[in-house]
């Protein structure tokens, strides 16, 4: 007879019927901000909806770069100081768009990386400069939370111009992965 969606499922239990396909809503994402405002408008209260997705690697190198210098294809960001750049061994290929190229941000060492330059077909660049400790080895997240900063599908829905729902299939078929 029906088919409820995540949102239906969230605001509207009369709507239910058969089955609930609850989507977004099962990585723990509310569907939209107009679902979350109509929740709370409709007095249902806030259900507590918690990530349930992160995406990580591991910095691969942290290389200098004197002031002045460029990095990546294009030569799209400038050195303004002497700096320190984090090579991360992901790209587009990897399902990380081009279009986050010097606009997204990453987590290492609990700490908000900008990336600089182009993302490239397999690699992408954090600048780490803020972050004296930052070293290959460690954790970067592109998706999730690491201590008290994270990096919501809705930011990264935001940086890309698309929902929150699209940036959780960024993710391509070269990842593992692992369920907690």
């Amino acid at each position: 007879h029906h088919m409820s969606c995540s949102a239906a499922a969230l605001l509207w239990p009369e709507s239910h019927r058969l089955l609930a396909r609850v989507g977004v809503s099962a990585y723990g994402l509310w569907p939209s901000r107009e679902s979350r405002v109509s929740a709370r408008a409709a007095g249902t209260g806030e259900l507590p909806l918690r990530p349930a997705l992160a995406w990580i690697c591991g910095v691969a190198q942290v290389k200098p770069v004197p002031a002045g210098e460029t990095v990546g294809y294009g030569r799209t960001w400038k050195a303004p100081v002497d700096s320190r750049i984090a090579v991360l061994p992901v790209g587009y290929a990897d399902g990380y768009p081009r279009a986050l190229s010097n606009r997204a941000h990453v987590l290492i060492r609990g700490r908000r990386a900008p990336l600089r330059g182009r993302i490239c077909m397999n690699l992408c660049m954090a600048d780490v400069t803020h972050i004296a400790e930052a070293a290959a080895g460690d954790d970067a997240v592109l998706l999730g939370r690491q201590g008290d900063e994270a990096i919501s599908a809705e930011q990264l829905a935001e940086w890309l111009g698309t929902i929150n729902y699209e940036a959780l299939t960024l993710p391509g078929a070269t990842w593992e992965r692992i369920a907690v």
